[in-house]
């Protein structure tokens, strides 16, 4: 008997990121976030900033899709923008004081889940899942480069 769509592994997948994605936009809504300023935020390196074109693939984004994020973050003043020295192109975003604390409010809100969910259905379960998931991303990356 063939699985109904909803009982594919991609469909879950999805399936389960929009109901996570949900969860974290409320709880960011509470201190005016959003889960898209908190993954920007979480991939910023506190210390030494860093420059779109980089943060981008890690959002899984085009640096240019990143404009909005960076106008909101730069308006609500967690981040400012530093050209760089030798290529007046580059543009270097780094955490203002404001930026780090809400860094710091988004790792505790993804750690205290991540807790929540290894309590839950315990640690062997989520090391098997996540390995699981790198297995997944190992075989689509192979896809890609075919």
């Amino acid at each position: 008997m063939a699985k109904k769509h909803t009982e594919t592994i991609d469909s879950k997948i999805k399936t389960v990121w929009q109901i996570i994605s949900r969860m974290y936009n409320a709880e960011a809504a509470k201190y005016g976030g959003s889960i898209a300023i908190g993954h920007f935020l979480l991939n910023i390196d506190s210390e030494e900033g860093a420059y779109a074109s980089e943060i981008a693939p890690m959002l899984g984004m085009e640096s240019t899709s990143l404009s909005r994020i960076i106008k909101t973050m730069e308006k609500e003043k967690m981040i400012v923008r530093k050209s760089d020295k030798t290529d007046k192109r580059k543009v270097k975003i780094i955490l203002t004081q404001k930026g780090i604390e809400n860094k710091e409010l988004a790792k505790n809100i993804v750690r205290n889940f991540n807790s929540e969910i290894a309590e839950k259905i315990g640690k062997n379960r989520v090391d098997d899942f996540l390995k699981t998931i790198n297995d997944i991303i190992a075989l689509v990356d192979e896809r890609k480069n075919k």
